[in-house]
């Protein structure tokens, strides 16, 4: 299954259903500032990406990807509700691990005891070859000053060379913590 990655260059052409599938698909606390968003591509932030997914020219969803040092970080990803468990969520995966090459991907999970649909995502991307660092704890700094942080779990797709590190770098140039 072909899934095209339609880079994002100019804020103005976000699909409206794009921005509403990013505000329905997470909680404020585990989201960042859409106008943040829309900063970030404008002025061609260098590492940072947002990919509309298409598939036969339909937009199927969304990725933001970071490109940081030694690993490609996945901050949001999200395929339209109607469209799950139809292969095309694993195709995604699949590509944006091919896209990190010898790096790792990485990305955040809620914990499994939070919902069944975290436990359900955690089997997901296990599925897709990550796997779920259970024994490293890791807590998402907020997004905002009145915003709590939020337990969570990294999943990667190859080891990190040192987890320690590369949570302080995310936290640093992700999270400006």
């Amino acid at each position: 299954m072909q899934i095209i990655f339609n880079p994002i260059h100019n804020a103005c052409d976000i699909p409206m259903n794009i921005t509403d599938l990013y505000l329905t698909s997470f909680c404020e606390p585990e989201r960042r500032d859409w106008d943040d968003i829309v900063r970030r591509i404008d002025s061609g932030d260098p590492i940072f990406r947002l990919y509309v997914l298409q598939h036969n020219s339909e937009n199927i969803g969304f990725i933001t990807l970071w490109r940081l040092p030694g690993t490609l970080y996945c901050e949001h990803f999200a395929i339209f509700r109607d469209l799950r468990d139809k292969g095309y969520g694993t195709a995604v995966i699949e590509e944006a691990i091919a896209m990190a090459g010898h790096n790792p991907l990485a990305l955040e999970v809620e914990l499994p005891e939070t919902s069944d649909e975290a436990a359900h995502r955690i089997r997901f991307y296990e599925k897709c070859g990550m796997t779920a660092m259970q024994d490293f704890p890791y807590w998402q700094p907020p997004y905002r000053k009145d915003l709590p942080e939020v337990p969570m779990m990294l999943m990667v797709s190859k080891p990190l060379a040192d987890p320690t590190a590369f949570v302080m770098m995310l936290h640093t140039v992700v999270y400006n913590q």
